[in-house]
């Protein structure tokens, strides 16, 4: 009997326990579900500020390098302008100036526009204003195997500077110019002076053939380009028109 008592009363005891731990758990008020969600948003943004301003810092460095970079190169540019010098000579061909000329088609293909312009303007001054020397220098480099097609740019500057010598050229420059200018896509003005340097004496095939090919590229041109569209005509308003027919009745 005692044992069993003991076994009765240790079930007893242990009833209230299990209850405890079979019930569920109560549940939280909907203002603590309102609180946590909005104190998670906050955490989130404030983690997002800062990321962002890290990136800023981030940005502000890699802008700083860039400008950094870039007054390195442009102090190296500028170092490398002053080192280059055409070499004179007796030559007129591309060749007396082809440091230079090297150095401007880098200076245009890396972009470096205002640059390139400058020496162009240095290369042109360097042939200076003799005509004859203009027009070989153009001439060799729209046509030199080595050169063609590189330098059509700087011809065209060097055909300018020829071009300003007056209105009496001769019919070989006014060839040249022509040239140039029709690398250059102005096909109008190339047209115009190669059938100047017939008048004036340029008599050879080769100038006959030049200006047939830029009239044939100017005409291929007015081809492409379609011609402008006629304005429409407008309506006549209804009481002039009623007038007109009763006029053609009388």
């Amino acid at each position: 009997m005692l044992l069993k008592g003991l076994v009765v009363t240790s079930l007893l005891a242990s009833t209230p326990f299990a209850f405890a731990i079979t019930q569920d758990p109560k549940p939280r008020p909907a203002g603590a579900n309102i609180e946590s969600a909005a104190q998670a948003a906050q955490d989130q943004a404030r983690r997002a500020e800062q990321d962002l301003a890290g990136m800023r810092r981030e940005l502000d460095a890699a802008r700083a390098e860039l400008a950094r970079m870039r007054d390195q190169l442009e102090r190296a540019l500028d170092q490398i302008d002053r080192q280059f010098e055409p070499q004179r000579d007796r030559n007129c061909s591309p060749s007396r100036s082809r440091a230079l000329m090297s150095h401007w088609q880098w200076l245009r293909d890396e972009g470096h526009e205002k640059r390139a312009d400058a020496v162009v303007a240095r290369i042109v001054d360097d042939v200076g204003d003799d005509a004859s020397r203009l027009n070989n220098f153009a001439w060799h480099l729209m046509n030199d195997e080595e050169t063609s097609g590189k330098y059509d740019s700087l011809a065209l500057a060097l055909a300018v500077r020829l071009q300003k010598q007056g209105d009496d050229l001769d019919p070989r420059f006014l060839d040249t110019i022509a040239m140039a200018k029709f690398l250059a896509g102005q096909v109008d003005s190339a047209v115009d002076l190669q059938a100047k340097a017939i008048e004036r004496g340029g008599r050879g095939d080769e100038f006959r053939r030049r200006l047939r090919t830029y009239r044939a590229a100017q005409a291929a041109l007015a081809k492409a380009v379609p011609a402008p569209k006629a304005a429409p005509v407008p309506a006549a308003p209804a009481e002039v028109g009623a007038s007109m027919i009763a006029a053609s009745r009388e």
